[in-house]
């Protein structure tokens, strides 16, 4: 797994004027910054009126990151890969073969046309060939976009497997996120959710701060005890007292499954004998808490860390004594899930808007040192 590093927004028609390196953390940014542009560009030929108010409040106040006019490039029906490929002057066949640097030249000249005058066939184009990208992020959001523009084809499907198992998580994740999207039953989605682990009481009371993961995540260390995060928040926040167990649940990306990970954790939370414990949960992770506290469960501070903000799953308020909400602008994961980027406005609510594109970045302790959010809890 690659170590942190905060992202910065790159003007997307400077971002694609740099090829980004496949490992390279110096383009690290850029590579984000042109994915940001083509999950946006996927939103704008799907139509998603919402999203796009979304991701253009999220870029208003950001000097350095502009997003062309997205609602002209809705069209309902898909194009042959032939006519995808014809704004780059390049076959294919020739996409594949060509030098990075001069596929990289031609998406420019793209996304320079993008702007100017947007356009379906040139949001065709670019994810055509951004699935040529050395950088894995890149490629992603591409395939992800030219699943929607021409036929969903084994190139799509290659690249979104390859994705799906990367070890940068934000990769994976947006990676199987596609791939759900495509098919829910897909072996890569399907291999990523566990089975629910069985809930054991304990005799003693406690009222120590919790943490639990999000979809597709259970296996991921740093929530559980000697894991990153767990260790810098019992280091930092000894009075928290963290709990010596951390909440697991299937990860699965369907309402019946968060449903029943709420009742799971309900049930749990009795069992380790917490009493309104501080609880801390990544993306929809956070959609379980919501749902719990809708079957009776409190908790005196929850801290969503990536929450995708759906309507339908907000928590009951008068079960929470303070939402601590922490979050990355335009988080890609998020965006590409549809979820909205801002939690409502709330009393109990204090939002903290930080970094940029990075979905698993709110449960790195470095990102956390680098925003000065420890005191928040």
């Amino acid at each position: 797994m690659p170590e942190y590093q905060s992202l910065e927004p790159i003007d997307p028609r400077e971002a694609f004027g740099v090829t980004p390196g496949p490992e390279a953390v110096e383009t690290r940014s850029t590579a984000a910054s042109q994915a940001a542009l083509l999950l946006a560009a996927r939103a704008g030929v799907l139509g998603q009126e919402d999203e796009i108010e979304e991701l253009e409040r999220e870029v208003a106040e950001e000097p350095n990151f502009d997003l062309p006019e997205l609602r002209p490039l809705e069209r309902s029906h898909r194009i042959p890969v032939a006519e995808a490929t014809r704004p780059l002057s390049m076959s294919q066949t020739e996409l594949r073969t060509e030098s990075a640097p001069a596929v990289q030249e031609q998406m420019a000249r793209t996304v320079d046309d993008l702007y100017r005058s947007p356009s379906f066939e040139d949001a065709a184009a670019l994810f055509e060939a951004g699935m040529q990208s050395p950088h894995p992020l890149v490629r992603v959001a591409a395939a992800a976009g030219a699943r929607e523009t021409t036929r969903l084809r084994p190139q799509i499907r290659l690249i979104l497997e390859e994705g799906a198992v990367d070890e940068d998580p934000l990769v994976s994740r947006l990676a199987l996120e596609a791939l759900r999207q495509i098919d829910p039953k897909d072996p890569n989605v399907q291999a990523a959710v566990k089975p629910q682990p069985p809930s054991k009481k304990r005799s003693r009371k406690s009222k120590t701060a919790a943490l639990t993961h999000g979809t597709w995540a259970s296996e991921q260390f740093w929530y559980q005890p000697r894991g990153d995060f767990y260790e810098a928040l019992k280091r930092k926040k000894p009075a928290l007292h963290v709990h010596d167990k951390s909440f697991k649940w299937t990860g699965s990306y369907t309402d019946a499954g968060r449903r029943a990970a709420a009742l799971a954790l309900k049930q749990w939370i009795g069992d380790q004998g917490l009493d309104t414990p501080d609880f801390f949960a990544h993306s929809h992770g956070g959609t379980v808490a919501n749902l719990a506290t809708k079957q009776g469960v409190e908790f005196k501070n929850l801290v969503l860390l990536a929450w995708p903000v759906h309507t339908q799953w907000l928590p009951d308020f008068s079960k929470v004594d303070r939402i601590i909400d922490i979050r990355v602008r335009l988080d890609l994961v998020i965006t590409l899930d549809r979820g909205g980027q801002r939690f409502p406005g709330h009393p109990k609510v204090e939002e903290h808007r930080n970094g940029w594109f990075d979905h698993p970045a709110p449960h790195e302790p470095p990102y956390w040192d680098e925003h000065g959010l420890w005191v928040t809890i």
